[in-house]
């Protein structure tokens, strides 16, 4: 089975990452490819790197035939397919959809933490939440998909599987995210520039991050008692995310987190443990699909914690994306990503 595939925002870093996976793909055509800043460009040229891709054009996806496209990636910056694309496309099309615009299923959370309206109300239920490992069966059956973000990737993988099998369900727990600077997209920032990164290290968003509501809503649908304080940093390195989390102790052992995670995860080839004294640092997974879990306790006895560390640009964008087009048209789940 071979499918044809589009992409819209191939230039940036997910859009570019995504395109690198599909290409090595033994089922997928790369049928087109769209965009504003690089349109009439050959994307041969915009890629030299990159072999044995499509000698094709970039275009206007409204000059398009869509009739015979099996699958649409949207990379697109937050807000920019929702509010025109989506209405121009063709219902049938499945889509993924690796921005934040139907991840959440409040829209008034939206339009607060993203800055913007949704004008997209009557397809915001249609997308299923794409944490692969975690709503495999619902992926399976969808034909849309909203990709997940690289911090709640990080975080939910973990936490998840816990409050399912109520490991934990009434604690606070404490969320230190870190992560490399293309997690922010290639539009230019003050604060992203290497003049203000080398040598320096910070904390942003710490009270509207796009990505709170979401690590929020996937922690309530399996537990209404849990609360969690999430903080973003920023590291002077290009991709890679550490997420330390912090968990009461109280009666709660190490053994039962790390028990219920493995038995949770044990037929899944992208998550990785770290067990002993071995601890996972982001070029263990950096350029891979794998999510890195370390569980330990502090000195003091007091908190479990646990480590999980991702690429921010496979797992946490481009290869979870490649994952759940694997699951929904029953291709190998590891197909082009190992």
């Amino acid at each position: 089975m071979s499918l044809n595939v589009c992409i819209f925002g191939v230039s940036g870093y997910t859009g570019s990452k995504l395109l690198y996976f599909l290409n090595r793909h033994k089922n997928i055509n790369i049928h087109g490819i769209f965009g504003k800043t690089t349109k009439g460009q050959n994307l041969r040229n915009l890629f030299p790197k990159m072999k044995n891709l499509p000698n094709i054009l970039i275009s206007d996806y409204l000059e398009f035939n869509f009739s015979n496209t099996d699958l649409i990636f949207s990379c697109l910056p937050h807000g920019e397919f929702q509010q025109e694309i989506i209405f121009n496309l063709d219902d049938k099309i499945p889509i993924i959809d690796l921005s934040g615009d139907f991840r959440l299923n409040d829209i008034l959370e939206y339009e607060y933490f993203y800055k913007t309206k949704h004008k997209s109300k009557k397809k915001f239920n249609r997308f299923v939440y794409g944490l692969s490992e975690i709503y495999k069966n619902e992926i399976i059956k969808s034909k849309f998909v909203a990709n997940p973000g690289c911090y709640p990737t990080s975080v939910l993988i973990p936490l998840l599987p816990l409050l399912k099998k109520k490991i934990i369900d009434k604690d606070h727990i404490v969320i230190d995210s870190k992560s490399g600077v293309s997690g922010a997209g290639k539009k230019p920032k003050n604060e992203n520039l290497l003049s203000e990164l080398s040598e320096n290290f910070f904390s942003y968003n710490i009270f509207e991050h796009k990505h709170y509501p979401e690590i929020k809503q996937e922690l309530g649908k399996f537990s209404k008692n849990i609360s969690f304080t999430f903080i973003p940093n920023l590291l002077p390195v290009f991709s890679g995310i550490q997420s330390t989390i912090y968990l009461s102790k109280n009666n709660l052992d190490q053994s039962d987190v790390l028990n219920a995670l493995q038995s949770f995860y044990k037929k899944e080839p992208f998550i990785k443990f770290f067990k002993n004294e071995e601890i996972p640092k982001l070029s263990d997974v950096r350029g891979t699909n794998n999510v890195a879990l370390k569980v330990f306790t502090d000195y003091a006895q007091k908190k479990i914690i646990i480590i999980s560390c991702i690429d921010n640009l496979i797992k946490g964008a481009a290869g979870q994306a490649i994952q759940n087009m694997n699951l929904m048209f029953d291709f190998n789940e590891t197909q082009a990503l190992i």
